[in-house]
């Protein structure tokens, strides 16, 4: 009989679920959530998230949250730079290892999603000592997935463009001049649209994100960097329920954010019918259609007896 169960992260967002009665601040909660929760990603035992993010997901008051945490860090099960928003959980890759070095593969997009810093750099290597235990393969397809710092690799290419500098010869006065240097879109902004699951009206969605950043800000008397993980996993949260997946049916970013549904209470996302409507909404839209489809019918059928008479 096997010694692991499986837990869907979809659970913490089920209606039934969430109406259970639920614990105060307590360390053994503490620690399935941060095994099974929301904000885990297919890298084991790394994520991103921030105190707050964290102890609004629990309802539970930051201290009450910081004071569970505390016995989780004290017994070495987790560790955590809040201030970089990471926390990495060092032996969650010897209870869920990787299949095949495909499942390594894919660890790319969460992984370029965790912020630069020492603890992502420590996780790194015990993952990547992990994976090279496994095998050629794997240890190959963590290179190729799991790159190094950012830091490092801008540093290579500035040395690298040094060097070709160098052996350049000056561009006449005319063609040397620098153009403006085009603003790059905020991290946090791009992040937040990316893990949206409808990508259209970037640059209305961008701005529609800026100040949705800001009204979190201000209703929570947060930082910019907590309401950012407010919203993400609000979206992450959205991204997983019927609303979120009706594809042409779900809302713009633009809408979704500039109409505060991240302040929505998450049960109200999956309500929703197969025509991306609420339920009652919908099935009064679907009758209608119902109702114009067979009239259109009634009338093809009543021109085809003319014709032939």
């Amino acid at each position: 009989m096997a010694r692991y169960r499986k837990v869907d992260t979809r659970i913490w967002g089920d209606s039934k679920f969430r109406d259970l009665s639920s614990p105060g601040p307590s360390a053994k909660y503490l620690w399935l959530f941060v095994l099974t929760g929301p904000h885990t990603s297919n890298v084991p035992g790394l994520f991103r998230a921030g105190e707050m993010a964290l102890a609004e997901e629990l309802g539970w008051s930051i201290e009450g949250f910081r004071e569970a945490f505390a016995e989780l860090l004290a017994k070495g099960l987790v560790k955590a730079d809040f201030s970089a928003r990471v926390v990495w959980v060092p032996n969650a890759m010897k209870y869920n290892p990787p299949e095949n070095p495909n499942v390594v593969k894919s660890w790319r997009t969460a992984w370029d999603e965790i912020p630069e810093c020492a603890l992502k750099t420590e996780a790194r290597e015990r993952l990547q000592d992990f994976t090279k235990g496994l095998g050629e393969g794997f240890a190959k397809a963590f290179a190729e997935g799991c790159a190094k710092g950012l830091a490092n690799q801008e540093q290579e290419q500035e040395q690298e463009q040094e060097q070709e500098q160098k052996h350049e010869k000056p561009l006449p006065l005319a063609l040397s001049r620098k153009l403006p240097k085009q603003r790059s879109p905020d991290a946090i902004v791009a992040r937040i649209f990316e893990s949206y699951p409808r990508k259209v009206a970037r640059a209305a969605a961008y701005k529609a994100i800026e100040k949705a950043l800001v009204r979190v800000a201000k209703e929570k008397s947060c930082s910019r960097e907590d309401a950012a993980d407010f919203l993400y996993q609000a979206v992450v949260k959205f991204r997983e329920s019927p609303a979120g997946k009706k594809g042409e049916y779900t809302p713009h970013p633009a809408t979704w954010f500039n109409a505060d549904k991240f302040f929505d209470d998450p049960k109200e996302w999956w309500k929703v019918n197969t025509n991306g409507n609420h339920d009652g909404n919908g099935n009064r839209q679907a009758g209608l259609l119902a109702n114009r489809d067979a009239a259109r019918e009634g009338i093809m059928a009543r021109r085809s007896v003319d014709r032939a008479g």
